[in-house]
């Protein structure tokens, strides 16, 4: 079969690698489609896991199930970790800080023609028959932002609620704030884009003060651009991280205006089904944050020019 492995200085290679065997009390997948995730494309991130194997925005049709719960043909979300839902981070919501959640995987990965879900991971996995795979593969990045919308706590006000930064993550964090919210972008592209979904988007020099601000990219600029646009008592939400060598500098005037700073990683089975229930309810399309649909032959290109953003967001469909 074949599979896409990042290899290193923002490479991928397509390589030929034997289908994984379903494991005891798991599945065996083959891949229907596969969304390339902005967080593989951080060079700090994925060099320290070469050789690695990408894909975890992904949707599959089951070919061998050693689990009563699901069976062969059925159309399945798996995501790629998985809590156990016994542990004390578990009973507070905290799935992401469990040890389960953090040892789970997809095998290889998403981005191949079959993978194997372990037993574990079936705690977040559900089947979707009733979605298109090119919708149901976005379940985990949608569930990253309702994880993010939850922590923020967004001002019940429409348009005092803003994002800064306008790739698939910031389009999905306008899409499910709704009418009102404002997106920021320094890139004329992406503003275009947003507006063509009917999205209040602007440039950064036409900003306003915001209560609520969700700040997409991992950069000491997105956040004093967030820092400078919002109201006293406001919420500022990181939504990514700040490369290991960078610190993330806070104003001492934080304090004495009441601003909240809150960090939202990854998602939890919680995040899975509001995401679940928020495609079926047609609030996200495919089509709406995906700008190219390719073979997995055409990835490595794709990764970079995502990687340098000429485009927006690649998904591989399989078969």
């Amino acid at each position: 079969m074949k599979v896409a492995r990042y290899i290193g200085n923002g490479k991928v290679s397509i390589v030929d690698e034997p289908v994984p065997e379903c494991p005891d009390g798991g599945l065996l997948v083959q891949t229907l489609a596969c969304g390339l995730c902005s967080g593989e494309l951080m060079s700090w991130y994925m060099d320290r896991k070469i050789p690695h194997v990408l894909g975890h925005e992904v949707c599959g049709c089951v070919v061998a199930s050693d689990n009563e719960r699901f069976k062969p043909g059925d159309r399945v979300f798996p995501h790629h970790h998985a809590p156990c839902l016994r542990c004390e981070f578990c009973a507070q919501g905290l799935y992401v800080h469990c040890e389960q959640w953090k040892r789970t995987k997809l095998v290889p990965g998403g981005m191949a023609d079959f993978f194997a879900v372990a037993a574990e991971n079936l705690n977040d996995t559900l089947v979707v028959g009733d979605m298109r795979p090119r919708d149901a593969a976005l379940v985990e990045p949608l569930a990253c932002v309702m994880k993010s919308l939850r922590m923020g706590a967004p001002s019940p006000v429409g348009n005092r609620n803003a994002v800064v930064g306008l790739g698939v993550m910031g389009l999905m964090h306008l899409l499910m704030l709704g009418p009102g919210a404002i997106g920021y972008d320094l890139n004329p592209d992406r503003v275009t884009w947003a507006k063509s979904l009917g999205l209040e988007a602007r440039l950064p020099e036409q900003a306003s003060k915001a209560d609520t601000i969700y700040v997409c990219p991992g950069s000491q600029a997105a956040f004093d651009f967030a820092r400078n646009s919002i109201r006293p008592g406001a919420t500022i939400v990181m939504f990514a991280p700040l490369a290991p060598s960078q610190e993330l500098r806070l104003p001492q005037d934080l304090y004495f205006e009441d601003i909240r700073l809150v960090h939202s990683y990854s998602c939890g089975p919680d995040d899975t089904a509001r995401a679940v229930d928020a495609i079926r309810a047609g609030r996200l399309r495919a089509e709406q944050v995906i700008s190219e649909f390719i073979g997995i032959d055409e990835l490595p290109a794709a990764y970079e020019d995502m990687k340098a953003g000429r485009i927006l967001k690649p998904m591989v469909i399989f078969g």
